[in-house]
């Protein structure tokens, strides 16, 4: 069958082929200057669809089959208007033409014409340069799809191919975060690229990095870094990747997200492969103001290592953590210390034989140059065995022994500087959500002089959130209680420099044994607040946590997933405070948590679906249950779709019944709003909200707020923003579809921070009657209420 029938080419081109097709090796080089004076005429005149069909049928006779050599000739020297860059680029592109480049070149040689094979040589390099050049400046991510494992060079300027082939790299990098993702190709071909050429392009790379802003990169960067982390086989990419981009190492979101991710991993347990990526990542964060240190031990301290399945990859980490030990960081050895015990005390009771080996061992290694190293071992083996018992099923310590234990502990700990630093990171950081009361009280009684008061201060910027919230609840009281003398535990000043609230007060009734509670507030007990936080606040991150798997749901599913997990953790409220109760004393405080779905999906028959949480046992023994309403009675309709929402509204209803004191009821509405994504793994910069939503919640009442759901950014939790506030934002930015998400980010504060301190502890809300009336309306109410009682 004659070439030029092949199915492929356009018509007004098969005459020029069919010649082409013909042409001996011997005259090819002759005739190559007609044929392009005609292909030529044929690309001035050829339309859009006849030069996409010629693209189509020219690359299918490159790519397979038995050509001659006056069709390669043609094909080579023609395929900068043929291989136009219309769609995605071929694979294996430079691989093939520079195969067919040989291929015609040794046809010409062998029909005796090597000055014509040497001249076709030269014009098909370069031809085959402007087509790779093309390509790569509509798409650069395609680099090593067009190369393949064609070995380079660089010279500084442009990449060589077999010594011929050039791209020149100016030409083709893009500007500002555009160029990233040509710079991930070529940090992809350092591996094989000749020692002459890769240090020149690993510092090319870094210096064309370091001109990116780095606030528009560090976004698409994180998802490559943490995407090569969470791949067993990504450990010399990550390594690589690092190098190329070194502003990485000081990016205090970057080490977060890597500890929580560890920290999950070891939770979940995933690849020790993942595991040892993770900690060599944290390694890599030493420079301020980052520490990825601490965020490695992070991952362990709030971890449970009974659950665990495997103690294999906590004790790699616990290995890492100690290979990797800065020196004159004694509250790190004690934080170590109180791990290994912990570790220690879990093996034994699982009956693993190197045990008592790998504690004398661990402690043998941390003991050179840690001063008072029997007071650290001694205080971890106490918290150790201590605080186990302030937990759901621990048998908890009376006050006298509490006491008593504390100033145990300010008599050991209190004799260095060295010791007391230790001891006060330690506390704040490593003590259980339940023994929070205690862990505050017992740095209290450390803290001695100006300088451990900058020690606290200091400790606003741990990496740890656990430690930053503590921080602030100590440091009211120690900036109302002046200067304590020294060796002294810190006391209650006279005269008008005392206490600056009366929560303060009542802390230092409860530190001189006055008050058996351990701070009290109109809840009755701190604790309950604390364990009320706690609750909300792991569901919070939970949700937080999974949303980049869960963001393509409707957001009505997404608020019903929340609300049930408030629901559901609220319910373990009631065995957490039996916990925390001595025998015999009463509940401070009933609760009681109800969620009603008004507008149920298609897949709900009824009406409305409320759930009621048994939290306090009443005297019989029988839980108590909030009465939830009987839902009105509705006449059955045929079911209608339910078209997906952008946004969902929740009323929070609070009412508190406090015996002959107080009584309230009141009401705040929410809107809830989801980030959603423009690719795989873009989120977008902007919440879709539409400001007419806005007005019509603020026309309503003033208790108005907005709730965004987004993924870690960069700690797992909610934000939620006043709504007059989103209005303001978005008349700055004179938008009425949308906020951005870096404002509303600055300007948030977790949910379960405004649940506990202002929906409860400050009792932000409406209490107007028409404001109630409008969560039992039969039209217009919202989507969700919730209904929070405390008696």
């Amino acid at each position: 069958m004659p070439m030029s029938r092949e199915a492929g080419w356009p018509e007004s081109l098969r005459p020029l082929y069919e010649g082409v097709a013909g042409t001996p090796a011997a005259q090819a080089v002759a005739a190559s200057v007609q044929w392009r004076e005609s292909f030529a005429q044929w690309v001035r005149g050829a339309s859009l669809e006849e030069r996409t069909v010629a693209q189509a049928a020219a690359w299918a006779r490159l790519d397979a089959g038995e050509r001659t050599p006056g069709e390669l000739l043609f094909l080579l020297t023609s395929c900068g208007e043929l291989l136009w860059p219309y769609a995605a680029p071929p694979p294996g592109l430079l691989g093939r033409l520079l195969w067919r480049r040989e291929a015609v070149v040794g046809a010409l040689s062998e029909a005796g014409d090597a000055e014509g094979s040497e001249r076709v040589r030269r014009e098909t390099d370069a031809v085959v340069s402007t087509v790779l050049t093309r390509y790569l400046k509509r798409h650069p991510e395609s680099l090593q799809a067009l190369v393949g494992d064609t070995p380079c060079t660089f010279d500084g300027r442009a990449l060589r191919f077999q010594g011929a082939v050039e791209v020149d790299l100016k030409q083709v990098l893009g500007t500002g975060a555009k160029s990233i993702s040509l710079l991930e190709q070529l940090r992809a071909l350092l591996p094989t690229t000749p020692a002459e050429g890769r240090d020149r392009l690993a510092e090319f790379i870094r210096s064309r990095a370091a001109r990116i802003p780095w606030r528009e990169a560090s976004e698409v960067l994180a998802e490559r870094l943490f995407a090569l982390a969470t791949s067993p086989e990504g450990r010399s990419g990550m390594s690589g990747f690092l190098a190329c981009y070194p502003g990485g190492r000081r990016e205090p979101d970057w080490c977060a997200r890597a500890g929580m991710l560890l920290s999950r991993t070891l939770e979940a347990g995933g690849p020790p492969a993942v595991v040892e990526n993770l900690c060599e990542l944290l390694a890599r964060f030493d420079a301020p103001p980052v520490d990825g240190l601490r965020g490695a031990l992070g991952a362990l301290v709030g971890g449970d290592f009974e659950s665990a399945a495997d103690l294999g990859p906590v004790r790699f980490v616990l290995d890492h953590c100690r290979a990797t030990l800065r020196k004159g960081e004694p509250g790190l050895v004690l934080a170590l210390l109180w791990l290994e015990e912990r570790l220690f005390r879990t093996a034994v009771r699982r009956g693993l034989a190197d045990a008592f080996e790998r504690r004398s061992r661990v402690r043998e290694k941390l003991k050179a140059g840690v001063p008072g190293f029997e007071h650290l071992c001694w205080l971890a083996e106490e918290c150790a065995e201590l605080w186990p018992r302030f937990g759901a099923g621990g048998v908890r310590p009376g006050l006298d022994e509490l006491v008593a234990w504390r100033q145990e502990v300010a008599s050991r700990m209190g004799r260095k500087p060295v010791l007391r630093k230790a001891s006060i990171e330690f506390f704040l950081w490593c003590a259980p959500e339940a023994a929070s009361s205690e862990a505050e009280l017992t740095v209290l009684a450390l803290v001695r002089t100006e300088t451990d008061r900058r020690q606290v201060r200091k400790l606003k910027e741990h990496p740890s959130s656990r430690v930053r919230f503590r921080v602030r609840t100590l440091q009211t009281w120690l900036q109302g209680s002046g200067k304590a003398g020294e060796g002294a535990a810190p006391v209650a000043p006279s005269g008008g420099a005392g206490p600056a609230s009366l929560t303060e007060a009542l802390r230092h009734l409860h530190v001189t044994r006055a008050v058996p509670l351990s701070g009290r507030t109109w809840l009755r007990d701190r604790d309950l607040e604390e364990l009320l936080l706690g609750a909300l606040a792991r569901v919070e991150a939970d949700f937080a946590t999974r949303y980049p798997e869960r963001f393509r749901e409707d957001t009505a599913e997404l608020v019903a997933g929340l609300l049930e997990g408030l629901r559901a953790e609220l319910e373990r409220v009631n065995a957490d405070l039996a916990a925390l109760l001595a025998p015999g004393q009463s509940a401070p405080r009933e609760l009681g948590f109800t969620v009603r779905r008004v507008r149920p999906t298609p897949a709900e028959p009824e009406a409305s679906v409320e759930q009621a949480v048994p939290v306090e046992p009443e005297a019989g023994g029988q839980p108590h249950v909030e009465a939830s309403p009987e839902a009105p009675e509705r006449h059955p309709v045929a079911p209608q779709p339910t078209p997906r929402t952008a946004s969902v509204e929740v009323a929070l209803v609070l009412k508190v019944e406090v015996e002959g004191f107080l009584r309230t009821e009141r009401v705040a509405f929410v809107r809830v709003v989801k980030l959603e994504q423009r690719g795989e793994g873009q989120w977008l910069p902007s919440f879709r909200l539409g400001r007419e939503h806005v007005d019509a919640l603020l026309q309503r009442t003033e208790a108005a707020f907005c709730l965004f759901l987004a993924p870690p950014f960069p700690r797992a939790e909610c934000w939620l923003v006043p709504a007059r506030l989103v209005r303001g934002l978005m008349e700055t930015q004179r938008s009425v579809s949308g906020v951005r998400r870096e404002d509303v980010q600055r300007a948030a504060r977790p949910l379960a921070q405004w649940l506990m301190g202002d929906l409860v502890g400050l009792w932000v809300g409406d209490e107007r009657p028409e404001a109630l009336a409008r969560t039992r309306a039969e039209q217009g109410a919202p989507d969700f209420v919730v209904e929070w009682v405390l008696r």
